[in-house]
């Protein structure tokens, strides 16, 4: 950009604006750093052609702060982040924040799902001996601890960990963390499903050995949290456990 005019800032403004989306806070600041590494024209010359330039992107559609806000709203909630979060985000996007905080506000099912995703995402709720750290992150991560508190929940509820597993010598006892008396519940394994081969399954066996999983009876699903949180199926771990 040799000399500073209208047409050339808006060349860089739509330029960068059909790559990426921003706020009109966000391109104010984007064109002003350009201007300063040029340094051929004071910053508070340009800024009347900067507001300019802004104008006519917001003109012709190319900046819309409400329709950014919620776009990205949308996909920070896919991403497992809580309204507060996103209000940050949105923020920091250069959104105003009156309509970042209005932007965020989302109803307790999303937000909700929003917790389950995370939870998902980082295999929360997996490891009974890690309750507390698990809802410490969910907590630092802006969601209420009501909302922490039923994530978690599912996510015990929905996980294989929480089933009893037979190992030789029997069905055997097993505490879902509630406080609620133990259960036995019988399990019965099939030959076939010993014999089934799965490529994770050696790798499975390694850390077992490795670790040394599997040797005491009272740490039988504790050493299944082990395999399921470094990565292995629910069937693999099983399976590593018993050979």
């Amino acid at each position: 950009m040799r000399k500073l005019s209208e047409k050339s800032l808006g060349n860089v403004a739509l330029h960068y604006l059909r790559k990426h989306s921003a706020s009109r806070k966000g391109l104010v600041q984007l064109l002003e750093r350009k201007i300063k590494r040029q340094g051929d024209v004071p910053l508070s010359e340009a800024k009347v052609i900067i507001d300019q330039v802004v104008a006519r992107m917001v003109q012709a559609g190319y900046l819309d702060d409400a329709r950014m806000a919620e776009s990205k709203t949308a996909s920070l909630h896919r991403q497992g982040k809580s309204s507060r979060v996103i209000e940050l985000k949105l923020r920091e996007k250069g959104i105003d924040p009156a309509l970042a905080r209005k932007s965020a506000i989302t109803t307790p099912e999303v937000e909700f799902e929003s917790a389950g995703m995370l939870v998902k995402r980082k295999r929360l709720g997996v490891d009974p001996e890690r309750k507390q750290k698990d809802f410490a992150v969910l907590m630092r991560a802006g969601f209420s601890s009501d909302v922490a508190r039923r994530a978690l929940q599912a996510a015990a509820e929905a996980s294989p960990v929480g089933e009893l597993i037979q190992f030789p010598g029997g069905a055997q006892a097993f505490d879902e963390g509630d406080g609620e008396e133990c259960r036995v519940l019988p399990f019965p394994i099939q030959a076939s499903d010993r014999e089934k081969p799965d490529r994770g399954l050696e790798a499975a066996a390694g850390l077992v050995e490795k670790k040394r999983l599997g040797l005491d009876p009272s740490r039988k699903q504790r050493d299944l949290a082990v395999l399921i949180r470094a990565g292995f199926n629910y069937d693999v771990a099983k399976l590593a456990l018993l050979r």
